[in-house]
């Protein structure tokens, strides 16, 4: 089979276009864990004319089980630092809060601050409520570390965090590189990774059901804290894949005889492309932010375009399958998809974005065959941009990805998939046919 000249061309032209893009804005910088335990702190003493430098630091968290907490921070600092400090209490107490204050901690409103000074080391504690969820299996999950969606990991500041759960409970998960023993999670700077979702679980005991329960409890926090991002992100192109599935359900039998000839539909497809190529040109013209979401659209549609101009071309082959063979292939490949995207969320997202369109096809067979699977394919289309959106629900960095990207992202997989579906159908409708001719054929013969 000749490769499909004009597949290759709208692909080539979709794939230029973030050449032509804009670089999208940084994320803002992350959160400390403990804030007077370094720089933000050095920072704030400076503009009330202290020069102070932190040479070691460290924090301890402990954690109730009615889920508030008691935090105490120290932070040992240079001598001329000290004296200024001991001279002049009020600027110490004040360059503490102006650091929780001013710059990016995980605690926003420490509770009842407390500020003491000791030779060189000066030691703040303060009291965070509401630091702990509790579920199923008596499992406390402590998740004040834990940034906003739009921020970065979180920084550990201090040359040690020490995180200890109630009495009578051992630590069941913790970030990597933490040392855990007993209900005490030690994390190191250098060696302990933070992430935008760490937390540490405290259970009974570290038993199969306890960590089962751990496992439970930090997926469902997980669920919980994408919900907001899912429904911004995934509503509209859920709710659009949706509606087109629903449509071809009902009208795919009046689809117009051109979708089903592939050399026709790959030449519309370069047509297309280039239309899209000019828009992404004319909107970076216009605006930065424009251009910069079309030509990232249009780069994850060069892999959706190409397949489906080669999964056009390739229908032909199957010929030599059986109705039925068809028809368990077409079934096989819905369940496949299916799980592939809930349980390998959120990698599936990769799925998605690049070949959400090949679904249409096997639909469009069970569709045309008449089979009650079929009715599935509202479901099973609403899927994709549910799979799509979780990598970009807590997105950081450079990649900036809008719910209106994903919305048109959705739009042209239903345009793609639209002659899938039709030479699906097509495929149901000649086996029908020769069906019907097989009994003639025979009494004939």
């Amino acid at each position: 089979m000749r490769p499909p000249r004009y597949a290759l061309l709208a692909v080539a032209a979709l794939l230029a276009l973030p050449l032509l893009a804009p670089a999208a804005s940084a994320a803002p910088p992350p959160e400390n864990v403990c804030g007077v335990c370094g720089a933000s702190f050095e920072r704030s003493a400076e503009r009330l004319g202290v020069d102070a430098i932190v040479a070691q630091s460290d924090l301890d968290v402990r954690v109730r089980a009615d889920g508030d907490s008691r935090w105490t921070a120290r932070a040992t600092v240079n001598r001329a630092a000290a004296e200024r400090f001991a001279a002049n209490r009020t600027l110490l107490e004040r360059a503490v809060r102006e650091t929780y204050a001013s710059h990016r901690t995980v605690v926003d409103d420490p509770r009842n601050l407390s500020v003491a000074l000791d030779g060189r080391t000066i030691t703040a504690t303060f009291a965070v409520e509401n630091v702990t969820q509790r579920y199923p299996g008596d499992v406390l999950l402590f998740d004040a570390v834990a940034s906003d969606r739009s921020d970065g990991n979180p920084r550990l500041d201090a040359d040690e965090a020490t995180v200890r759960g109630p009495p009578g409970t051992v630590v069941t998960r913790a970030p990597d590189g933490a040392s855990n023993e007993g209900n005490q999670s030690v994390w190191t700077a250098g060696e302990t990774v933070l992430v935008r979702d760490s937390v540490v679980v405290f259970a009974p005991d570290d038993g199969a059901v306890s960590q089962a329960a751990t496992a439970a409890a930090v997926r469902w926090r997980g669920l919980e804290a994408a919900a907001p991002g899912l429904r911004e992100f995934a509503s509209v192109p859920s709710a659009l894949l949706a509606l087109v599935a629903a449509g071809l359900l009902l009208a795919g039998g009046r689809l117009p005889a051109a979708l089903g000839d592939p050399h026709r539909t790959i030449r519309g497809l370069a047509v297309g492309a280039a239309l899209y190529v000019a828009v992404a040109v004319a909107g970076g013209l216009v605006s930065d932010g424009v251009g910069f979401a079309l030509a990232a659209v249009g780069a994850l549609l060069a892999p959706q375009a190409f397949l489906t101009a080669a999964t056009l071309l390739a229908v032909g082959a199957v010929d030599a399958l059986s109705r039925w063979d068809r028809g368990r292939v077409a079934v096989g490949a819905v369940a496949a998809w299916t799980l592939a995207l809930v349980l390998g969320a959120p990698a599936s997202a990769a799925l998605a974005l690049l070949a959400g369109a090949l679904v249409f096809l096997p639909f469009g067979f069970l569709a045309g065959a008449g089979r009650p699977a079929r009715l599935w394919f509202p479901v099973v289309a609403a899927l994709g941009p549910a799979a799509t959106a979780l990598p970009f629900v807590d997105q950081i960095g450079l990649l900036l990805v809008s719910p209106a990207m994903l919305a048109a992202h959705a739009a042209a997989t239903a345009a793609l998939g639209v002659p899938l579906f039709a030479a699906g159908r097509r495929l149901a409708g000649a086996e029908t046919s020769a069906e019907r001719d097989a009994p003639d054929a025979a009494a004939t013969g």
